[in-house]
């Protein structure tokens, strides 16, 4: 893999920085081992999704989701990036695009595993306390619990920190009570944690709490119908007088809003290089589809408009693929230069040993 001998670009600055080609990262340089990673999130796709795609559409098994993500635990997809002492494999952050690549391609299974390993897990991996990281990791790590991601509120989208939920400290001091609604919670319908964003009081920003299933005062309305992802539950929930320990409290109090937006960055890229590896299936199906199809006595794939077509799928799809591959290098590069000059991913001071 390439290392990067100047300093870790910022921001935008690779707009007006001479760069060498030898500090930008291609998908060539993927070592051995990240190939057999590769190759095993197509044998799974091809064992556990593909043969099953109807079946997870029709949601008709609401056990049948929760079931593949338990497979895909035991091979180690869900916890990539989790350190590990921790229950994971410690991979660096271009390992972790490397998955979210090739299981792009796996349609509502895609969105499922995504939304438990990105804004589900990584809220508590880069921002909970030593307690809360031993408590829930390992258990995220291997899907023995299904996280999800309480943020969205009927009012309240992209203006996030405009949410309505609200969290009240209870007499004895022991317990926030939170009452809200939030809207599309993708994996809401089978996870066993919630991050949920409200404001304690009057607070002016979100605060972040972990709230399990278990501890009641949760309900929610029947699965959206949804003219994609269709297998993807995706649920409104209630919280009414839901009882969260105050040791549950996510970071620190009206930090909520950081975390939400942090963690929504982290989950633009791998949204990103997850619609690179659907584009991928896509151009693949349509590459055998024009072999197969005949009009006039040839295949339609020798016709210059199909030829043209194909072409400026496969350049588009190449041009996507080596923006993002190059930017997760930069996002590798950046963090080992700020961890080694003594930087904490989530609170800006001490040491971290957790991976974008």
């Amino acid at each position: 893999m390439s290392t990067t001998t100047t300093t870790a670009i910022k921001g935008g600055e690779f707009l007006i920085r001479e760069t060498q080609a030898s500090e930008i990262f291609i998908p060539e340089e993927f070592n051995e081992e990240q190939r057999m990673i590769m190759q095993q999130c197509r044998d799974f796709l091809n064992k556990e999704v593909y043969p099953k795609l109807d079946e997870i559409d029709s949601m008709k098994d609401p056990k049948l989701m929760p079931s593949i993500l338990d497979k895909a635990g035991e091979l180690g997809l869900l916890g990539t990036s989790v350190p590990a002492e921790l229950g994971g494999f410690g991979m660096d952050f271009n390992t972790t695009m490397l998955v979210a690549e090739v299981i792009g391609g796996g349609h509502s299974v895609a969105v499922a595993l995504s939304a438990h390993t990105g804004i589900g897990t990584l809220p508590i991996l880069y921002y909970g306390n030593d307690a809360q990281k031993q408590k829930y990791i390992p258990k995220l790590a291997t899907g023995e619990w299904k996280a999800a991601y309480c943020l969205t509120e009927p009012d309240s989208g992209s203006d996030a920190n405009s949410g309505k939920t609200k969290a009240v400290l209870s007499p004895d001091g022991k317990h926030y009570i939170i009452n809200g609604q939030k809207m599309w919670i993708t994996n809401g319908g089978f996870a066993h944690i919630y991050v949920v964003f409200a404001k304690i009081d009057n607070d002016k920003n979100l605060s972040a709490f972990i709230v399990e299933k278990s501890f009641g005062g949760i309900t929610m309305n029947e699965e959206e119908k949804k003219m994609g992802i269709k297998g993807s539950s995706t649920r409104q929930i209630f919280f009414n007088d839901c009882k969260v320990p105050v040791e549950n409290l996510l970071s620190e109090r009206e930090n909520g809003f950081k975390i939400a937006v942090n963690i929504l960055n982290i989950g633009r890229i791998k949204l990103g290089i997850a619609a690179v590896g659907g584009s991928k299936a896509t151009l693949s199906k349509a590459a055998k589809y024009a072999n197969e199809r005949k009009q006039f006595g040839v295949s339609i794939s020798s016709f210059g408009a199909i030829k043209h077509k194909l072409a400026e799928m496969a350049t588009r799809i190449f041009a996507s693929e080596s923006a993002h591959y190059r930017a997760s290098q930069n996002i590798d590069d950046a963090y080992h230069a700020l961890t080694s000059s003594g930087v904490d991913s989530a609170n800006g001071s001490g040491r971290s040993k957790i991976s974008p």
